[in-house]
């Protein structure tokens, strides 16, 4: 199937999701966690609510096999204190505000990078929905 024929399921997901997370099966967790990847991108997930779940979405991207991308997380995270980005987003978003043009060549980097790995991040998701989600 395709992503626009999973779309209920994916609305169902992200319900269960937002309700309470910690309800979400494996396979769930996987297609939450990493669809924004693909439709936001790296910054995004920082900037929005991707990262809250950031070390479970690199857990995530390791078991589809998706280690370039995950890679590229880890560099992303480490431009935070400790190298983790809080999971508070006001909090995050103000550290990343006080970067100021300090990391730009670098960020812009990563997300041109994660662009052209997107596709076969998509590719695989999309195989890991349609073995396992039903």
């Amino acid at each position: 199937m395709t992503r626009e024929d999973l779309q209920p399921k994916w609305e169902e997901i992200l319900t269960k999701g937002y309700s309470d997370y910690s309800q979400l099966t494996k396979a769930e967790r996987i297609w939450y966690n990493v669809e924004p990847l693909i439709t936001d991108g790296l910054i995004d997930h920082y900037v929005n609510y991707g990262a809250e779940h950031n070390i479970e979405t690199l857990e995530d991207l390791e078991f589809l096999g998706c280690t370039g991308i995950a890679d590229l997380i880890r560099k992303f995270n480490s431009l935070f204190p400790d190298g983790i980005p809080p999971k508070d987003i006001d909090e995050r978003n103000d550290l990343m505000g006080e970067w100021d043009d300090k990391y730009d060549s670098l960020t812009d980097q990563l997300e041109e990078d994660f662009w052209d790995k997107s596709g076969e991040l998509e590719e695989v998701l999309l195989i890991h929905i349609n073995r396992s989600i039903k």
